[in-house]
Order: structure tokens, then C-alpha cells, then sequence
């Protein structure tokens, strides 16, 4: 089971927090999990298939940090996908949390696999995601909270799977629901779509984009890639599937995704420029264990197999390439109908 411990109850603002414990899974005696449940009274939740309408929004939300650490450490909110829960990113979770940092993984009420998946609530995430910073930071400066004192509130970050991304989009740069704290964003597998009554502005908040080209939503992100303000990194992983890189499921990529996506945050939520070439070494290291057990797999113009694509703003920095062209680049890499079309 996750390592767990109780936060304090109280009520403010329309918010009830109530301490709980979290589900079964495998033991990091280096990473403390707290999992809390916030109610936002001034926001309803419509019908699901399986939930009735209820007159507010219930956020049980995960917090991990690492057990040992002292000081205050960056912070990442982590937004699931689609029929998602914050149960599926356990591994995930803790490698960040091991790394340095606390992680809050809120369930959404509706779009979750609890709440009745209702993938149209998603105009009301952006919000979520704000009512729950809002008090984890509120639990920072709390005295009797195990978090008090762990956040450093000048360094956020904010990812997202699937529809998660799609939140995350929103929260950072749609008019509806812009929320300036965040400081980088992880777009794994994202969609980018309308929000009511909201206009994007991409304006320049670091940001890596993970997806994998197997997945029928893979255009979204050559398409959301342009657009996006430097600085910016875009990871194709080719044969990469829709959710299973980043979740709990056996999947190849998974210690790839975990060492880039850490390697980003440690870059731009803990300044740390020699970050840039680990994200770069990483890209290396899996093409070349690719090559060496798969050499008969896709090979590229250069005779060598590509297990993933690195592409961005950085990488022209450390390996003196032209990256901004995302179609262009990727479709010299490696040969794909999709671009071809």
C-alpha cells in the first residue's frame, strides 16, 4: 500500500477537507501519500450514467512528496484522462515524488472512471484544478498540515493525460480559465479544443509534449506544437500507444517517459539547465537500445532505428539542429503516412 498520513480537517470557503486512506498499491517507504478530499460548494455536478446531479463538486485528491525530504519543494498537479483516476499514475506519481517533488492528482468528479466518465465536464477541470492548488497551498501555510512549510508556491507545474491535457491546455492559456501560477506544462498524449466563452493566448510557459504516433489522436500534437511560445519540447514516440506510457500499465516506454518528463520538471521548476542534455541523452540511450534488440524495425535515412523523435527549441541549443518545423523534422526522421498525406 501507498505509505499514508492524515491531513487535517477543516472548513472554509465553502470547502471540506477530510483526511481518508488511499487504495492499495506498491509499497515506496521513500514517498508519504496523503489523499484528501476537497468540496467545492460554489460549483455544481451535472448527471452522469452512473452519478445523480449533485450541487457541488467532490475532489478527493492524492498528494505525494518524498518522506525524508526537508526544506520546500516544487509542485506538480496532475490532471488524468478520460475514464482516468489517480489510481493509474502510481508509478508515475512516486518516481516524481522520489525525485524532489510534491505531486496533488486530483479526482475529477465526472470524467473520471468513478464519476460516470462524462467527457463533457472537462469545461469545468480548469477550475477543479485551481480550487485544488488553491488548497494545497492553503495546507503549505497551514501549521497543523503535514504539507506546512513542503511547498515552494513560485514553482508549479501542470500535466495531463488525454483529456487531462486538455485541461491542462485550458488552465494555462484559454481566457476561460487562465490560472498564471503554473510554470511549465506536460502535455502527454493532449487534446487541444474550444473552451466556452475563451480564446487561446499561448503565451510563453515551458512545455514538452509526449505522444505516441500509434495513437488515433496523435495529430493533435503536431498541431498544438506551432503554436505553442518557446521554450518547448516535443517527444514522438513512434509504435507509442494512447494512455500506456504514462500510466500503470506494463508498457516499453515507461522508464523513457519517467526520466524525461522528471528531467523537464528538474529544468524548469528547479532551474536546473544540465537537465536539457539529460532529456537529449535519454532520446539517445532508448534509440540505441531499440536498435541494438529490434534492428529490423523501422529504420530511419540514416540506417538507425528511431525509437522516439526529439524535437524543440532546446534541442537546437545542445545539438545545434533546426527544430522548429515540426512536420518538416519529424517527416525527414522518419517517413509517416499521416504527414505524408
Amino acid at each position: 500500500m501507498w505509505r499514508t498520513a492524515a491531513l487535517a480537517c477543516g472548513v472554509a470557503l465553502g470547502v471540506l477537507v477530510t483526511p481518508s486512506v488511499s487504495s492499495a498499491t506498491p509499497n515506496d517507504p521513500r514517498v508519504t501519500v496523503l489523499q484528501q478530499t476537497y468540496v467545492d460548494g460554489s460549483r455544481p455536478s451535472p448527471a452522469s450514467d452512473t452519478q445523480p446531479a449533485a450541487p457541488d463538486r467532490t475532489l478527493v485528491t492524492t498528494i505525494a512528496y518524498p518522506s525524508a525530504a526537508r526544506g520546500r519543494l516544487p509542485l506538480v498537479v496532475l490532471a488524468h484522462g478520460s475514464n482516468g483516476n489517480p489510481d493509474k499514475f502510481t508509478e508515475l506519481i512516486q518516481t516524481w515524488a522520489r525525485a524532489g517533488y510534491v505531486v496533488a492528482a486530483p479526482l475529477f468528479p465526472r470524467s473520471s472512471d468513478t464519476g460516470g466518465n462524462l467527457v463533457g465536464d472537462y469545461v469545468q477541470q480548469p477550475r477543479d484544478v485551481s480550487f485544488v492548488l488553491d488548497h494545497v497551498l492553503a495546507a503549505d501555510r497551514s501549521r497543523t498540515s503535514p504539507l506546512h512549510g513542503r511547498i515552494d508556491p513560485r514553482h508549479i507545474g501542470l500535466a495531463g493525460l488525454s483529456l487531462g491535457g486538455f485541461t491542462t491546455y485550458g488552465t494555462i492559456w484559454n481566457s476561460c480559465c487562465r490560472d498564471r501560477r503554473f510554470d511549465a506544462a506536460l502535455l502527454m498524449s493532449a487534446i487541444l479544443g474550444p473552451f466556452p466563452n475563451g480564446s487561446y493566448d499561448f503565451r510563453s510557459v515551458p512545455a514538452l509534449l509526449v505522444h505516441g504516433d500509434a495513437d488515433g489522436y496523435y495529430p493533435q500534437s503536431p498541431k498544438a506544437y506551432p503554436q505553442l511560445a518557446r521554450p518547448k519540447w516535443f517527444v514522438t514516440l513512434h509504435g507509442g500507444q494512447h494512455a500506456t506510457p504514462f500510466e500503470n500499465t506494463p508498457d516499453p516506454n515507461h522508464a523513457f517517459v519517467r526520466t524525461i518528463t522528471t528531467e523537464f520538471w528538474n529544468r524548469y521548476l528547479k532551474g536546473d539547465t544540465a537537465a536539457e542534455q539529460q532529456i537529449v541523452a535519454a532520446d539517445r540511450s532508448l534509440d540505441a537500445a531499440r536498435a541494438a534488440f529490434m534492428p529490423d524495425i523501422e529504420l530511419t535515412t540514416t540506417g538507425g532505428y528511431v525509437a522516439s523523435t526529439l524535437i524543440g527549441d532546446p534541442v537546437e541549443k545542445v545539438q545545434g539542429g533546426c527544430c522548429e518545423d515540426v512536420v518538416t523534422v519529424t517527416t525527414a526522421m522518419v517517413p509517416s503516412p499521416w504527414f505524408a498525406t
